[in-house]
């Protein structure tokens, strides 16, 4: 004689579906959450990865007492950057790259943002970086002068401009501070904020 306590009485079907509703809505609502909290996390990686490239560049000028770039490089097969370092005393220069003057040190490596959803651009309206004023022209994600190199001198100082990732969403940028060779990374949602 099995007897239920009533207790330990079973859970109806109505009760099973209203609990199984409730956990639909729930899921429903936290998968955009989550999903934006994805592209945010790769959109940083991303820029945490450029922003260490970045000032690892720096260190080596510093180190060896010699300027170093980064020159980012457009070819058939797609966009990529290399570092280099001066080797003539001159400044690491475009026309030294190509005699050989000024060595490669490092890549070429892709210039794709190594993280999915996010590519080296710039969101269409977004705003530039205050003090900057206006919108960021979208044809141009790597600012770093006519010749899309990036240098460091061993002096602690470095050719000022941005770099931009963007996600679905979300900007990002890599700055460069000219005078300092400060490495900062920023980030758009609505407004324009560092992060570490």
């Amino acid at each position: 004689m099995n007897r239920r306590s009533e207790n330990e009485r079973g859970h109806t079907l109505v009760e099973m579906l209203v609990v199984a509703g409730i956990l639909m809505v729930l899921a429903a609502t936290a998968i955009p959450t989550l999903k934006a909290y994805s592209v945010e996390a790769h959109a940083l990686g991303a820029g945490r990865v450029f922003k260490g490239i970045f000032r690892r560049a720096g260190s080596v000028a510093v180190r060896t007492n010699a300027q170093t770039a980064i020159r980012f490089e457009e070819t058939a097969d797609g966009a990529y950057y290399s570092v280099y370092a001066d080797g003539n005393h001159n400044g690491v220069l475009s026309a030294d790259i190509a005699s050989g003057a000024d060595p490669r040190l490092e890549g070429p490596y892709s210039l794709d943002a190594g993280a999915p959803g996010v590519r080296v651009g710039i969101i269409d309206g977004t705003p530039a970086i205050p003090p900057e004023r206006g919108l960021l022209d979208t044809r141009d994600p790597i600012r770093f002068g006519r010749a899309n190199m990036l240098s460091f001198s061993p002096l602690g100082t470095a050719t000022p401009g941005t770099f931009y990732l963007a996600g679905e969403g979300i900007q990002v940028a890599v700055r460069v501070n000219g005078g300092t060779a400060r490495v900062r990374l920023m980030v758009y949602r609505g407004q324009w904020r560092e992060r570490s």
